[in-house]
């Protein structure tokens, strides 16, 4: 039996304007749900940034000559690029 994937609801005391707008910004697509007055966010857009946070934090947790290394590999200046680079199974230094 596979799990079912639910899209995250965000509603509350949250300016759902504002936050719809910040989110578009971002890139993220949502959708707005009148009769709950909420934005959604479907599952595939949770784990895309689900991954952008935790190549963040990996990004984030190397040493200066670590991080020299993974953008080099990645042959880019941007820290996604690195964490992609990352993930391809490329051995680290």
């Amino acid at each position: 039996m596979s799990a079912v994937e639910v899209p995250a609801v965000i509603v509350g005391s949250v300016p759902v304007g504002r936050l719809a707008r910040a989110l578009a910004e971002a890139g993220l697509r949502t959708r707005y749900d009148g009769d709950r007055q909420a934005i959604v966010i479907e599952p595939q857009v949770q784990r895309n940034v689900a991954d952008a946070l935790v190549g963040m934090a990996w990004f984030n947790g190397l040493s200066r000559s670590e991080r020299t290394y993974w953008l080099d590999v990645a042959g880019s200046a941007c820290p996604a690029a690195a964490w992609a680079a990352f993930q391809s199974g490329v051995p680290g230094p």
